[in-house]
């Protein structure tokens, strides 16, 4: 069985080049809210399970730069875990970590849902994400009661 470690997670190319190059500092981003790409990734995904919002990934995609081993290797072990779990949640089981490929889709797809999430976020004018504060609050304001 493949290592759940190992897989690399996928995104889609455009939400790289709008999404994470702009809040990652490591990628020469705008904002310097995160300083990986999986940080990034992480916040769209808790976004994704937080609000429901489940997407299927749409092609071009772009490379496939991180994986869980990462996320751990980078001071983000309890990152990988809540996604992880997170993941099992949703599921409803934990027969899903028996399919590793199947777990790390459906936390590529909660991503990709966290993604155009905040994508609309980002085109709305009246909540817009192009001010670094209002990035701030969306992070630090959530109710998870």
């Amino acid at each position: 069985m493949e290592d759940i470690f190992e897989i690399k997670f996928t995104f889609e190319q455009k939400i790289k080049e709008t999404i994470i190059d702009k809040f990652a500092t490591k990628q020469g981003g705008s904002f310097y809210v995160f300083s990986y790409q999986w940080q990034c990734f992480a916040w769209a995904a808790t976004i994704g399970f937080f609000y429901n919002e489940k997407r299927p990934l749409q092609s071009p995609l772009a490379d496939k730069p991180f994986n869980l081993n990462t996320m751990r290797n980078n001071n983000g072990d309890k990152v990988a875990q809540a996604l992880l779990c997170m993941c099992i949640s949703k599921s409803g089981s934990l027969d899903i970590l028996k399919e590793p490929k199947n777990a790390i889709n459906l936390i590529n797809e909660y991503a990709n849902g966290g993604f155009y999430y905040i994508q609309k976020l980002m085109d709305n004018g009246e909540n817009s994400f192009n001010d670094l504060e209002k990035v701030k609050q969306e992070i630090f304001k959530r109710d998870v009661a």
